[in-house]
């Protein structure tokens, strides 16, 4: 993978980030400040961001990741 870089924010998430995945296994797509699950479930970004484990972009490149739930979200270049 890439080197880690700086912390990833929030507001990086949902001006940048396509889809994410979290430390349970859920998958997400962004929509601005609402992530929308598989079955069409919403849920405020800003009450997941704590779980996410990884962000990626629209073609599919991881931008963001967390090692653990304890660590920052790191961005990745």
């Amino acid at each position: 993978m890439g080197k880690w870089k700086k912390h990833f924010a929030f507001y990086d998430i949902s001006s940048q980030a396509d889809n994410i995945k979290t430390f349970e296994g859920k998958r997400y797509d962004v929509h601005g400040l609402w992530a929308i699950d598989k079955d069409g479930h919403y849920e405020k970004l800003a009450s997941i961001y704590y779980r996410i484990r990884t962000v990626k972009d629209k073609k599919f490149r991881t931008i963001a990741k967390r090692r653990n739930p304890k660590s920052e979200l790191q961005q990745v270049i």
